[in-house]
């Protein structure tokens, strides 16, 4: 299994830090409790994601606010996208993956299918963005109601024929940002 090498994640740590800190979410955690619940966070249960490794999370999520960013900025003439908002949604919308999934304990399946991780008992049947926003919300962390459904967009994707295409602007761009990501790590996965 893939793992961040420490010089890596410091790299990423900072990236992250300094976004976290950009956006004014640092005042509501642990930042040294943060640090080490991402460096050993997976992003994904199984190896063919190319995101399902210690570390992979902030890897995943300094991907995904680069590409938003990038998205945003491309879009600008066009729609105005707050960028606070952005990142905020950016930074946040993955974070529940910390205590949804855990390391898989049955060797057969990390051998024979490469699910490295499986799913944590948590209570409630939350998606992880729905389970995000409760996380955020339970650390006194307010969000508007675009960056609520912009943390939810991924968690929608079955629910409603052709719901994506109502969205907010904010919704879309990460939306985007996110699947980019997963293909790009899925692509990177197939060249190791």
């Amino acid at each position: 299994m893939k793992t961040v090498l420490t010089s890596d994640f410091e790299k990423e740590w900072t990236t992250f830090y300094n976004n976290i800190r950009e956006v004014g979410l640092d005042r509501f955690y642990d930042i040294e409790t943060l640090k080490a619940q991402l460096k050993i966070a997976s992003c994904a249960l199984s190896d063919d994601t190319g995101c399902a490794y210690p570390g992979a999370l902030i890897v995943h999520i300094n991907l995904i606010t680069a590409l938003a960013t990038r998205i945003a900025k491309m879009i600008s003439g066009t729609f105005n996208i707050n960028t606070i908002s952005l990142l905020r949604v950016c930074l946040l919308m993955h974070l529940s993956k910390i205590e949804m999934f855990e390391p898989n304990d049955n060797q057969w399946e990390i051998d024979k299918r490469g699910l490295n991780y499986k799913f944590a008992e948590t209570e409630g049947k939350l998606k992880f963005g729905e389970r995000s926003i409760l996380n955020a919300m339970n650390r006194g962390i307010t969000l508007s109601a675009e960056e609520f459904e912009a943390i939810r967009c991924l968690d929608k994707e079955n629910e409603e024929k052709g719901g994506k295409y109502f969205e907010c602007v904010l919704a879309t761009v990460v939306r985007q940002a996110n699947e980019l990501a997963y293909a790009i790590e899925k692509e990177k996965y197939k060249r190791i």
